[in-house]
């Protein structure tokens, strides 16, 4: 019973996202003066999200992946949809092309489909 325990924690803490959003990344906007960086919006990105410009994971902060969307843009890393709920209603955890990495190399992040 207590390895079924720690297993299901696990399982729960893998699935877990930072819900640590801010004007660098993670917040809702409508335009870019509402963050530090730049504003994604658009069906991908549901009631906007400010993000970052990226050449690889190493210009992201933690918990977050540097993908190929907007000419790199980083977005909270995932491990399923639970991760990513804290973002709202339309966000999902998919696989996208990561920007800076081998090719066809793709990363979990939270975006719309």
């Amino acid at each position: 019973m207590w390895r079924a325990v720690v297993a299901i924690l696990a399982v729960l803490g893998a699935c877990s996202v930072s819900s640590d959003v801010s004007r660098e990344i993670g917040a809702r906007c409508d335009d870019q003066d509402e963050c530090d960086h730049r504003c994604l919006t658009g069906r991908r990105f549901p009631g906007g999200m400010c993000s970052q410009a990226c050449d690889d994971d190493g210009d992201c902060p933690d918990g977050a992946s540097c993908i190929n969307l907007a000419g790199g843009s980083c977005l909270f890393a995932c491990a399923g949809d639970p991760g990513c709920q804290f973002m709202g209603e339309g966000w999902q955890c998919l696989p996208e092309p990561e920007r800076g990495a081998e090719p066809d190399s793709m990363v979990m992040v939270c975006v719309a489909p």
